[in-house]
């Protein structure tokens, strides 16, 4: 399965990408802003995508998870806020999880959605 990974924070997005990759998953990006996303969606579609709630740049993680939605993409919203998500994004997200996250819960999570999908 092939997730996208949008974060802007590397330390981060390199933990995350290390779990997912010890869980068998193919990784796309990480991509660093919403733009960077979008380059990726150009020549790949993910399975899933785990996606940053307030990303630096123009393009923050609602619009850019409300993009993927809308193309098919499940949603997995990062954040360790999600007052945002909750007004505003709620119906493009298929799970949302706190920020720092668990790889268990993480792992556990990809499968819940990627099932219901």
């Amino acid at each position: 399965m092939r997730v996208l990974l949008v974060e802007d924070d590397r330390d981060f997005a390199e933990s995350v990408a290390l779990n997912l990759a010890e869980a068998g998953y193919a990784l796309l990006g990480p991509a660093t802003s919403g733009v960077d996303a979008f380059r990726v969606l150009e020549h790949q579609r993910p399975d899933v995508a785990l996606v940053d709630v307030y990303l630096e740049g123009q393009l923050d993680g609602l619009f850019v998870g409300t993009q993927l939605a809308e193309r098919g993409v499940p949603v997995v919203y990062l954040s360790g806020r999600f007052e945002r998500v909750l007004r505003e994004g709620r119906e493009h997200a298929a799970a949302m999880l706190a920020k720092p996250v668990d790889a268990h819960d993480l792992v556990a999570t990809l499968q819940r959605v990627l099932a219901t999908a």
